[in-house]
């Protein structure tokens, strides 16, 4: 049923990051415009596991399109469940650390953080990860990104903001 999906997540698994950001870019639209999106990623064996593990990448391009992905497969409560006991949270809150000079990276990162907010804990673990800060405390950040979540209508009437000084 969900062929050509599988094709493209077999190439995440390629050694080669030019394949893995490609299939990545390529998989987004697939989750994006599938009614069915959340029961296709979890017919994927180990499919969540390899798209968290994608985020230790050291390859620029790779990290935007997983996060991407990330954002996109979040959309899904069960499978932002299974993202988030597969360590998606410090992963992410690492990568605003090690990419705070590339916008282009931070960016993702930032719709990725948007969409994993919305489950149970992850909200406040950003926050105890010094990553996300309520509205309130914006005054105390030199510089911040508003995630692109926050117009999506899936937060409460709090908007929160990435932490990038």
């Amino acid at each position: 049923k969900y062929d050509g999906v599988r094709l493209l997540w077999s190439l995440l698994k390629s050694p080669n990051p030019q394949v893995q950001s490609s299939a990545a870019w390529a998989i987004c639209p697939c989750i994006d415009n599938n009614k069915d999106a959340g029961e296709m990623v979890r017919s994927l064996v180990g499919g969540l596991e390899l798209i968290v593990s994608l985020l230790k990448s050291d390859n620029r391009e790779v990290l935007a399109s997983i996060c991407s992905a990330v954002a996109n497969i979040a959309k899904d409560e069960q499978n932002l469940a299974v993202l988030t006991d597969h360590g998606v949270v410090p992963i992410l809150s690492k990568l605003v650390v090690a990419h705070a000079g590339d916008d282009y990276v931070k960016g993702h990162i930032a719709d990725a953080i948007g969409r994993c907010c919305i489950w149970g804990n992850n909200r406040k673990e950003f926050g105890a990860r010094d990553v996300v800060k309520a509205p309130r405390e914006v005054s105390q950040i030199k510089r911040h990104i508003c995630l692109q979540s926050c117009s999506y209508g899936s937060f409460p009437s709090i908007f929160w903001n990435l932490r990038i000084v």
